[in-house]
């Protein structure tokens, strides 16, 4: 039921050739002693009292949007405990269009929970409806929920072919906020959730800042969003990271240059132990890894040592001595001497029910309203009681936890899991804080014993309060040696599929609020531990390359085919700028990622389209869907290395084949020689080119190629009419060189670590 009075009047809010948003109200919901009670505000800086409670709603103008908060005190002499907070309430917003036509982008609560852009009318997205589904996914549930589309913390609803409206809050650390929108379009809500805290008399609380905004272009929106949350929230990245652009880090610079938003600093690589051995690898097979890594020379940084070191969650200075029998020390010892960084998994806010810790210090977790442990997930089968992170011998025990692992083990590269567990409902220590303040607090902890110039990954999240304390983010499920998931209905389970959907419907997130972790990428062949084909392969390395975030590979290395490093190699290393999804918002899985490059010397765009069918299909590709200035443009087709000639229009891809992502590169027709592609990386010369001079009066094109490792590949070059090449010198020696078409040339070299190319030319008479 609908608590809104009909007769309330509220405000308007409307934008010019867009939505229009009439009767907007806001809300309170609390308790006082046993009653509960409900405060409507329909006006702005209007105070309004309810038995023991003020309330005021503030609005701040920004441009074309409008900023919304609530600013509450208890202003009786008995404390209350307060519900919910609904700063924004729309009956029936204008779209000038019928909901059936609407899209609307949900974004999951939690690392692994499913996000896309719905259709109201028909959507892939399915609810499992089981108790372990809504403990995991959806912490706001309730009777009538399913007739609800709900966003955490941000939403944009799009009505085709130019009408979209953004709700989000830009403030995220202090409440859990959701965006409700009913299916039939006859409801949207913003609410914050207080969920029951204790206001005492004469103290004040405000809600999370609500941004509404309205414009033609959806995705823009959702960027703009990302982007005023970060600056809101202190985002970890590069620009706007504490100290500025130019503060020390433990990852050294990957691609060449500055990248298109002016990092300096890219994205960490690495090896994790957990996909190939999950969590059953003994000290052995990380050190024949960090040795294969060596002799294939792959520029991988971080060891990541994942779960199944640890004899329980929360005893995490009780290694298995079956796996590692000489302890911790002597591991650490060996990658920091390889020249690698450690990486150490925890889940920091759980403790087994077979743990010392638990046994130790049962006081130390969540309570439900009975007395008994809450329990944040089972792990293999045992249960995982979530710690309560306003007790403050927690906090000082994640703090000593953390601290010994960076001064005893050497660990500077973090990734703490299952985060989730932190803001399960519950009674808690301090009954004045709310959930989302409760697993901030716990994150500050970590952060504070790592301190500021280690890496901090987080997963298993809920997204909002972690921002302005992580540096990378997983903003999908794990992927899987499956491309589908073994229940198609969830959309929420391991699987490679699910894995990149996610990756690609946040990637607005990456370098604006964290640095995002699509997982790991997979190249080994395929066999009884992975089922992937060569094209689900390739697309788990298209992807994770054209989203520019992290990139940790999960193989053994130890037995892998070297063959399969090519793929490994073509996706390092990051470049940390992330491709555009342009369709995002027409189809509930994109097909379209577009990554812009430009440098002085030239621009090109690199283009990734997926079919996630299960069967071949034709796909056209227009310059127009991708927003490319008009012109002539050379086509070619990265993975199948096969030029596609010149086009002013677009391509068409007639064997589109299942699960294949075709990555094109569309490069500008230049009246003189010029280089056309690489094929070192999945990005075609955006980190591995270091320097590009022409010479017109010597007809001489040179190019320096730099890149970490060694790898074999190719460059391809153009001749435009009337040119000729003479010769092609590599490092100073003579190479010779084939013509697959009419002005089109092609030389292959081992790169290892950097080669001058000298390719002379000259005008035929």
């Amino acid at each position: 039921m609908n608590p809104y009075p009909d007769t309330a009047t509220g405000l308007t809010l409307s934008w010019p050739q867009g939505p229009t948003l009439r009767t907007v109200t806001a809300a309170v919901r609390y308790r006082l002693g046993e009653t509960s009670h409900f405060l409507c505000l329909t006006e702005l800086n209007h105070p309004v009292r309810g038995p023991g409670l003020q309330a005021v709603w503030r609005r701040e103008t920004a441009g074309n949007g409008h900023r919304l908060w609530l600013e509450l005190t208890a202003s009786g002499d008995t404390p209350i405990h307060l519900e919910t907070a609904d700063v924004l309430n729309v009956p029936a917003p204008d779209m000038s269009a019928p909901p059936a036509t609407w899209r609307v982008y949900q974004n999951g609560w939690q690392s692994w929970s499913p996000t896309l852009v719905r259709r109201l009318d028909d959507s892939l997205y399915t609810d499992p409806g089981t108790p372990e589904y809504r403990a995991a996914h959806q912490p706001h549930w309730e009777p009538g929920y399913d007739g609800l589309v709900s966003s955490e913390w941000v939403t944009v609803l799009f009505a085709p072919p130019d009408c979209a409206l953004l709700v989000g809050f830009v403030t995220t650390k202090d409440q859990l906020a959701e965006i409700r929108l009913r299916t039939d379009g006859s409801e949207l809500t913003a609410r914050c959730h207080l969920d029951g805290v204790l206001l005492p008399p004469g103290a004040s609380l405000r809600t999370e800042v609500l941004w509404v905004e309205a414009g033609p272009d959806p995705l823009r929106l959702l960027e703009m969003w990302a982007e005023t949350t970060g600056r809101e929230m202190g985002a970890r990245v590069p620009h706007l990271s504490p100290g500025g652009k130019d503060a020390p880090s433990p990852f050294p610079l990957a691609g060449r240059g500055k990248g298109a938003r002016g990092w300096d600093e890219a994205p960490p690589t690495g090896w994790c132990t957990w996909y190939y051995f999950y969590g059953e690898n003994t000290a052995d097979d990380i050190l024949d890894n960090v040795r294969a890594i060596a002799e294939y020379r792959l520029p991988l940084d971080v060891i990541l040592i994942d779960d199944g070191y640890q004899t329980a969650i929360g005893d995490w200075f009780s290694i298995n001595p079956d796996k590692f029998p000489d302890g911790m020390e002597p591991i650490a010892k060996a990658i920091c001497a390889a020249g690698h960084r450690l990486g150490i998994w925890t889940a920091p806010f759980g403790a087994a029910a077979t743990s010392q810790l638990f046994a130790a210090h049962p006081d130390w977790t969540v309570r439900d309203e009975e007395g008994n442990p809450v329990v944040g997930w089972v792990h293999w089968g045992v249960p995982c009681y979530a710690l309560d992170c306003t007790h403050p011998e927690v906090l000082a025990w994640l703090e000593e936890t953390f601290r010994r692992m960076r001064q005893e083990w050497g660990a500077t590269f973090f990734k703490i899991d299952f985060l989730f567990a932190a803001a399960r409902p519950g009674r808690r220590y301090d009954p004045t804080a709310t959930r989302a303040q409760a697993l901030r607090r716990g994150v500050e902890a970590i952060r504070a014993a790592i301190g500021d110039d280690a890496f901090l990954l987080g997963c298993g999240a809920p997204l909002g309060p972690c921002i302005g304390l992580v540096d990378g983010m997983r903003i999908g499920t794990d992927v899987d040696p499956n491309w589908h998931p073994i229940f198609r209905y969830d959309l929420s389970a391991a699987s490679t599929e699910n894995a990149l959907r996610n990756s690609i419907t946040r990637a607005v997130f990456h370098n604006r609020l964290w640095l995002n972790d699509p997982d790991c990428l997979l190249v080994r062949q395929r066999g009884p531990d992975l089922d992937l084909v060569l094209n689900e392969m390739r697309t788990l390395t298209a992807v994770i390359a054209l989203l520019g975030g992290l990139t940790l590979n999960s193989d053994n290395l130890a037995l892998i085919r070297p063959g399969r490093l090519k793929y490994l190699r073509q996706a390092l290393p990051p470049t940390g700028a992330s491709a555009r999804p342009l369709d995002l918002f027409e189809h509930e899985m994109p097909r379209l990622l577009l990554l812009p490059v430009e440098r002085d010397w030239g621009r090109w765009w690199v283009v990734g389209v997926i079919n996630w069918e299960d069967r071949t299909v034709e796909t056209t590709v227009r310059l127009s869907d991708l927003g490319l200035p008009p012109g002539r443009y050379h086509v070619f087709h990265y993975w199948r290395r096969r030029y596609l000639g010149v086009t002013d229009d677009g391509v068409i891809l007639r064997r589109h084949q299942p699960h294949e992502t075709a990555v094109l590169l569309f490069k500008p027709v230049s009246d003189r020689p010029d280089l056309l592609t690489t094929i070192f990386h999945v990005c075609q010369g955006m980190v591995e080119v270091a320097e590009y001079r022409w010479d017109e009066a010597q007809g001489l094109l040179h190019l320096a190629l730099e890149k970490p490792g060694i790898q074999y590949g190719e460059i391809w070059l153009t001749a435009p009419e009337f040119w000729d090449l003479v010769e092609i010198r590599v490092n100073g020696e003579r190479r010779p060189w084939v013509s697959p078409a009419r002005g089109l040339l092609r030389v292959g070299l081992t790169l290892e670590g950097r080669a001058d190319i000298e390719a002379r030319f000259r005008v035929r008479e």
